[in-house]
């Protein structure tokens, strides 16, 4: 039986609000970005949040983790081209501190959707040179304490990374990548004393874990409302665990671009092959695994291709997670350095 430290906590029951303002800069990572920052961007978020207590191993491993789900309105400071933004995306809570106290570091890691209201439209926004859609995805990585104030409240401050594309679906896609500062309260309802349960944590069998994953996704290619390509990916990745939270390894992979035949029309050649189009890669891979859920970090090298279609190297994030013991989804985004170039849905098997 697990042992309990505190008052039993209920989650459904006993949970935390939290409002915030907001208040950043939109990075400018190319020129056409920078003609579109008009000034300070600001804003508000509101976040449900629920404590975990431990009572699934996972908890455990990875401190006491909150869960949450995080809605967010960002004035973007360009009312003319960009307009504003918001946001509903869940996140997980990382507790940085080994022991709860009176202040808690946390890591935010958090993705969703992301709507903005002024998108690139060539009669009547052709000045937005950056994002092409209104639904785009969101991605917020924050680093941020929890000040407790009494037993019920708490203030809530930090420093976060947010960064909305969609992909290429749509051109262009730049992206918006955006710093803030937040401040704000947090109450406590329900039972406001966490409890915890720990139990022995069983030895993880390192060993490598072999699968197999296909993908496909959809892209524009440079022009606005042209033509959307198909692209086909099969991947095969060996991670080794070498603890509850990290894997390490490498793998190979082939990719088929549709829009890759665009760079043989502009030399003269309409109809390639496909190994003139298909691309080949080798890469070094790291995932951090949440339960069933990993976050992937790839960076690969083409060591096959037969036009330098986006250079040498590519480098892709997302999630993965294991719906059975062996199947699993895969959201991941393809890109070339700072460009994104595609999201890969898709599905796979580890043996």
């Amino acid at each position: 039986m697990p042992a309990i430290f505190k008052a039993q906590y209920q989650p459904g029951k006993d949970f935390i609000l939290s409002g915030q303002v907001q208040y950043g800069d939109i990075i400018a990572h190319h020129n056409d970005v920078k003609q579109v920052i008009k000034g300070h961007i600001y804003g508000g978020e509101l976040n449900y949040i629920f404590r975990t207590d431990g009572c699934n191993t996972w908890q455990q491993i990875h401190n006491y983790p909150e869960i949450g789900v995080g809605a967010i309105y960002l004035n973007l400071a360009n009312p003319q081209e960009l307009g504003t933004l918001s946001a509903l995306y869940p996140f997980i809570n990382f507790r940085l501190n080994k022991s709860e106290k009176k202040i808690s570091l946390k890591l935010r890691i958090g993705t969703g959707l992301a709507y903005i209201s002024k998108p690139f439209n060539r009669l009547t926004n052709p000045k937005n040179n950056v994002i092409g859609s209104h639904i785009n995805g969101f991605v917020n990585i924050r680093l941020h304490t929890a000040i407790a104030l009494s037993s019920a409240l708490r203030l809530d401050a930090g420093i976060g990374l947010s960064h909305a594309s969609n992909g290429a679906l749509e051109i262009p896609n730049l992206g918006l990548n955006m710093v803030t500062v937040n401040l704000g309260l947090g109450y406590i309802f329900g039972n406001k004393t966490s409890i915890y349960y720990k139990d022995s944590v069983a030895k993880l069998k390192k060993q490598w874990c072999p699968s197999i994953i296909g993908v496909v996704g959809f892209k524009e290619q440079t022009t606005p409302l042209g033509p959307r390509y198909t692209a086909y990916g099969l991947q095969f990745n060996m991670y080794r665990r070498i603890n509850h939270k990290n894997s390490f390894g490498g793998g190979i992979e082939a990719a088929y671009d549709e829009a890759n035949k665009t760079v043989w029309h502009d030399n003269n050649v309409n109809n390639p092959t496909f190994a003139q189009i298909t691309q080949v890669g080798v890469k070094a891979c790291y995932a951090f695994n949440i339960h069933k859920l990993s976050l992937p970090l790839e960076f690969g090298v083409y060591v096959f291709q037969k036009q330098n279609y986006d250079g040498m190297f590519f480098h892709r994030i997302g999630l993965r997670y294991m719906l059975t013991k062996h199947i699993m989804a895969n959201v991941t985004l393809l890109t070339h350095w700072a460009r994104a170039d595609y999201f890969e849905w898709g599905i796979g098997y580890q043996f």
